[in-house]
């Protein structure tokens, strides 16, 4: 097996560098021109890229083709030009060599910007989530002609760049095992794709086996879908019979992105049954719920129940297919998530996992125009059914008296009086029977909630928390992960808040982080578009550059660009414990020391 290295490219209007570190040697190998690279060190470049398994981060698009244009002999101002054209044009990669007349290379090197599960976002900003040491913008505009000190300055921001992409690297080495294996599995290189695009090919691939070429549909823009409620779905109210009425005379029309549009008088109904308040939405349906605070008893019970698998279930109960694709379609898919269960049920995980990413990823793609999946009717049968469905479940429920406090896209919490728990499980069991999904059951010692979005739900021995209260991964900011750390231990076994945050001492966990657009300024210096910080009993805001507008949450603010060895010893642990107070009082929860 090939050793890893990490590569990145800087490229200015009289320099060029490429900087290639390995990923356990930490061996940093940099060639540099202000011309053309030599020809001896074009054969050094092409002997490490045969050599090594090389990655990078948002490489396939950039590096790659600059580094091929590069080895092809282009001067350092013709690099420039193509650099130019990728970053300001958006260029594809493939665009790029097309342009410049050159045959893409088949070294053994994969991009994980892709992979990463996060959206759009930049390899500072993942350096935030990551806790990488150093947090660097680049140092000087990308058009300016660098003097030589200059050009050691961006030999060591490029550096510092391979160092953050090693540390994402570490952080999502199981996702690109995941697709290693898939890559073996399906004989295509899965390495580089997201979830979505991997479950576009992979569903692409095994449509060509059985004769069926996957294109993309041709729709008008505009395009109108009907909704069409399976026979099986009723309601007792005339207010729930006449929004399923609604549904099935309007139309739902595809904006100029080909996202589905959430018609007016839609948007903005709002569903009361029992106490709770309902909206519906493309993404599926969401309770209004704000400061909800509820713990079990000796009389009642908080109780959930999520739909396994909900939206495949309802695309396979219904027999839903993309029209251009046919109804082979389905049996490609039927057969995904059948092989999945098994292997769920025989834990092969290897094999689980695998098959998830194809199902879930699939998903997203029914709602991209530029996706060969692409299917407005069959993202709107899956979406309205599966909230019709839940509405069904919520009016039973509350029709018995059973309260229900909160609904997300797959699933409903319901406190339940412990005497009526076994009719609420023949209620949902009815359910279950009627529509042919099947449920997944919990109960939570307490619930509390800001909101739909973000709550924290506390079982016996451990929380389980979303949004703003859950711990910082890949897929959200870094934002004072001690605060929710706090609140969550208080929640769970009532940990004294002070206790909880005097006692930490990981630097990365007093931090929070932002992107600012046009830079950030602290005290008149320029700190860069990624900013990090810490709160301090001598700091002060950090502004925009553009307009000294005060940066959102930054009041007492002190930068910590570069993360410490140990604590700063003006930290400001008082405004740490009063946010959680805060944010503690936003679940519905008074905090007593």
């Amino acid at each position: 097996m090939k050793k890893l290295a990490v590569l990145d490219i800087e490229c200015y209007p009289n320099y060029f560098l490429l900087a290639i570190k390995g990923h356990e040697s930490k061996k940093l190998l940099t060639f540099e021109t202000t011309t053309r690279l030599a020809t001896a060190e074009c054969s050094k470049i092409r002997g490490i890229m045969r050599k090594y398994t090389t990655f990078g981060f948002n490489s396939l698009k950039y590096d790659l083709p600059m580094l091929t244009y590069a080895l092809a002999g282009a001067s350092a101002a013709q690099l420039y030009n193509a650099s130019k054209d990728i970053i300001e044009k958006n260029q594809p990669a493939w665009m790029t060599y097309r342009n410049l007349n050159l045959d893409a290379p088949t070294w053994d090197h994969f991009d994980i910007s892709e992979p990463s599960p996060a959206v759009m976002i930049s390899l500072k900003n993942y350096g935030t989530r990551v806790g990488s040491k150093k947090l660097q913008d680049l140092p000087f505009d990308p058009h300016l002609a660098l003097t030589p000190d200059q050009m050691y300055e961006i030999k060591l921001y490029c550096e510092n760049d391979l160092d953050v992409t090693i540390d994402l690297y570490d952080a999502i080495s199981d996702r690109i095992a995941l697709r290693e294996t898939m890559s073996s599995q399906y004989g295509m290189d899965l390495r580089s794709k997201s979830d979505a695009q991997i479950a576009e090919t992979v569903i692409s691939s095994e449509l060509h086996k059985v004769g069926v070429v996957a294109t993309k549909p041709e729709l008008p823009e505009g395009y109108r879908a009907k909704y069409k409620a399976p026979d099986f779905i009723s309601f007792e109210s005339d207010e729930l019979q006449e929004l399923k009425l609604l549904i099935e005379g309007i139309s739902f029309q595809t904006q100029a992105n080909g996202q589905v549009k959430m018609p007016k008088e839609l948007a903005a109904r709002k569903i009361v049954i029992g106490s709770t308040t309902y909206k519906m939405g493309i993404g599926g349906l969401h309770s209004q719920e704000k400061s909800l605070s509820v713990v079990s008893d000796g009389e009642n019970v908080m109780r959930n129940a999520d739909v396994a698998s909900y939206y495949p279930a309802i695309i396979l109960g219904q027999g839903l297919y993309p029209k251009h694709l046919g109804k082979k379609f389905l049996t490609i898919y039927r057969k995904i998530v059948e092989t999945r269960i098994k292997a769920k049920h025989e834990g092969n995980k290897l094999v689980a996992d695998s098959l998830k990413i194809t199902i879930n990823g699939s998903f997203g793609k029914f709602g991209s125009k530029y996706s060969k999946l692409y299917s407005p009717d069959l993202l709107l049968a899956t979406t309205i059914t599966g909230q019709l469905c839940l509405l069904m479940l919520i009016e039973q429920l509350e029709v018995n008296d059973i309260p229900v406090m909160s609904a997300n896209t797959d699933g409903v919490e319901y406190y339940c009086p412990r005497d009526k728990v076994s009719l609420a499980e023949a209620i949902i069991f009815d359910w279950e029977l009627l529509t042919g999904y099947d449920m997944e059951h919990g109960e939570y010692r307490a619930l509390h909630a800001a909101n739909v979005n973000n709550y924290v739900a506390v079982y016996d021995g451990y929380t389980k928390a979303k949004g703003i209260y859950a711990e910082t991964t890949l897929s959200k900011g870094l934002q004072t992960p001690i605060v929710y750390e706090a609140i969550r231990k208080y929640l769970l076994d009532g940990s004294s808040i002070e206790m909880t945050i005097n006692a930490c001492t990981v630097v990365n966990d007093f931090l929070s982080a932002r992107t600012v657009k046009g830079g950030a300024v602290w005290r008149n210096n320029y700190l860069g578009k990624m900013v990090r910080w810490y709160y301090s009993t001598s700091g002060e805001s950090i502004h925009y550059k553009l307009n000294n507008n005060k940066v959102p949450k930054s009041d007492g603010a002190r930068p910590m660009m570069d993360i410490l060895d140990a604590l700063p010893e003006d930290l400001d642990y008082q405004w740490y414990i009063d946010e959680a107070v805060s944010k503690l009082k936003d679940l519905g929860v008074e905090y007593y020391v």
